[in-house]
């Protein structure tokens, strides 16, 4: 393209309108554009805030890079299975791809899966399957590469049929996986601190280690609240 460029490749979605030009700079001459929406693929960063694209394997040009959003490619074509050690325990999961979702008011989708989980506590067996979904886009529509990961409890279903959400978020630069959120306090942990980590200890490198990292957080933050409720639903023995 003969300007410098730092390899770093990715596929992006335009935010609005732009145009490609021939050098990383406004005053370069346009070669081409696209729409909002349209999904590019972007193979490095040059000076200031601009990113060189290709198309259909040929270096096009250069484009503005604040107007566009970081996609991840965040489908596991093989099921994920791990266990996680809980207090009195472990779980063990299979996480397999179900499908894509749009999102209402972005221009990404969520990557959903359908969890099994298989869980001995103090003595009791918890079988549940567990929805889960990561988005392909930053969770709040914004261009920094943060995604959102979110389960649901679907037998704690609340008033009105709301269910127990655990959401964490995945920051795939810093390769941080932490804890955002849940949906019903009492169901988070906050009394034994080393059983409700809020972060991964070790840096996260994939979509998969995020997916599982995430679990584990989740999992290990659930209370003894939690436990007996979901015992309750599920018909076993209840107990802390």
């Amino acid at each position: 393209m003969g300007h410098p460029i730092t390899p770093d490749r990715g596929v992006y979605v335009v935010t609005k309108d732009l145009n490609v030009r021939d050098a990383p700079e406004t005053a370069g001459k346009k070669v081409g554009s696209f729409q909002e929406g349209e999904r590019i693929d972007v193979v490095g960063k040059a000076k200031g805030s601009w990113m060189a694209v290709n198309a259909e394997g040929k270096n096009l040009g250069f484009v503005y890079g604040p107007v566009l959003m970081p996609l991840i490619d965040a489908v596991l074509r093989e099921p994920l299975v791990g266990a996680v050690s809980i207090k009195g325990g472990s779980c063990a999961y299979r996480m397999v791809f179900e499908g894509e979702s749009p999102i209402e008011g972005q221009m990404f989708n969520s990557i959903d899966y359908r969890t099994v989980l298989e869980c001995q506590r103090s003595g009791r067996s918890y079988a549940f399957e567990m929805p889960l979904f990561i988005t392909e886009g930053p969770y709040n529509g914004g261009t920094r590469s943060i995604y959102q990961i979110g389960m649901d409890v679907l037998e704690l279903a609340q008033e009105y049929e709301r269910v127990f959400s655990t959401n964490l978020l995945f920051d795939a630069e810093k390769g941080q996986v932490r804890l955002d959120s849940v949906s019903v306090d009492k169901y988070l942990d906050t009394d034994d601190k080393t059983a409700k980590p809020k972060k991964a200890a070790d840096r996260v490198e994939t979509v998969a280690g995020a997916l599982a990292a995430a679990l584990d957080i989740a999992v290990q933050g659930w209370s003894s609240s939690f436990w007996r409720d979901l015992g309750k639903a599920l018909g076993a023995p209840s107990g802390g």
